[in-house]
Parts: structure tokens; C-alpha cells; sequence
């Protein structure tokens, strides 16, 4: 007779029989994977083809609504853009010319104005025998020069770009 030999079930060799069974299970996954693979590079590679032959067009239908629709669209943004125009011009001309200031500005604009003009007034006081002397009058009538002068400049500016 002939003798089987019989292995031993062992914790090492049911280790290694799962391991196998896993091994072969892997490598029908990992060949079916290569074959979707494959699959899907031969159909992309087709669907490359095909778009570099395809050709987009619109109909004409098509297109005439698109430019219906843009030109509703820019007609109503233009008609936004005359609308807040004609608004800027109508503030524009109710200013003729003047400058926009708040009460507030202008009342201490002027309280400004006394304080300074105040000051001006006690520093003459105070150096009353400097009034004699001919620097400080040179000195007023330069500055009284330099204001007319920039006056006219100002003038003269406005004259040049009414015209």
C-alpha cells in the first residue's frame, strides 16, 4: 500500500492556504482590472478620434435668439447707464457752479476766520511801534500782491476753460 502522507492542520499552514486563496483571488481581480484597462483606453482613444473629426455647429435659429436676447440685454443696460446720466447732469446744473458745503463747514469756517482775524488784530496791538517800520508794510503790500495775483490766475484759468 501505498502511504498518503496527511499534513498536519496547523495554524502556519491554514496562514498559508488563506494567504493562496487570497494570492489567486488578487490575481483574477488584478486581470480583470487590466482588461477594463484596456477596455477603456482602446474607447478612449476612439472617442479622441472621433472628437477631433466632429465639427460643432449652431443653427441659425439659435443663433438669432442669442443676438435677441444680447441686444434686450445691452438695451436695457443702456438705458440703466442714460438714466443715472441724465440724473448727474441735472445735479450738475442745479449746482451752477457753486461748491456743495455743509452748514456745519461753513460756520466754522467763519468761526476760523474771526479767531485768526482776532489774532492778527492783538499781534498789531502788541508790536504797535513795529507798524512804523517800512519792512512790515513792505512785507503787506507783497502779500497783497501774491493774493491779487493768484486771484487773476484763477480768473484767467476760468475764462480758459469756459472757451
Amino acid at each position: 500500500m501505498k502511504e498518503t502522507q496527511v499534513t498536519k492542520s496547523t495554524p502556519q499552514n491554514e496562514y498559508l492556504e488563506e494567504e493562496k486563496r487570497l494570492l489567486s483571488i488578487d490575481v483574477n481581480e488584478l486581470a480583470e482590472l487590466n482588461d477594463n484597462v484596456y477596455r477603456l483606453r482602446t474607447d478612449l482613444t476612439a472617442l479622441v478620434d472621433l472628437l477631433g473629426k466632429y465639427k460643432l455647429s449652431i443653427t441659425q435659429d439659435t443663433q438669432e435668439q442669442a443676438v435677441i436676447f444680447g441686444n434686450t440685454v445691452l438695451g436695457r443696460f443702456i438705458d440703466q447707464i442714460e438714466t443715472k446720466c441724465t440724473e448727474v447732469e441735472q445735479r450738475i446744473t442745479q449746482m451752477d457752479n457753486r461748491i456743495s458745503l455743509s452748514y456745519k463747514a461753513f460756520y466754522i469756517l467763519i468761526v476760523i476766520l474771526i479767531a485768526l482775524s482776532s489774532f492778527l488784530v492783538c499781534m498789531i496791538v502788541a508790536n504797535v511801534e513795529f507798524l512804523h517800520s517800512g519792512l512790515v508794510w513792505k512785507t503787506i503790500a507783497c502779500c497783497g500782491f501774491i493774493a491779487i495775483l493768484g486771484i487773476i490766475m484763477v480768473m484767467v484759468i476760468i475764462r480758459i476753460l469756459v472757451m
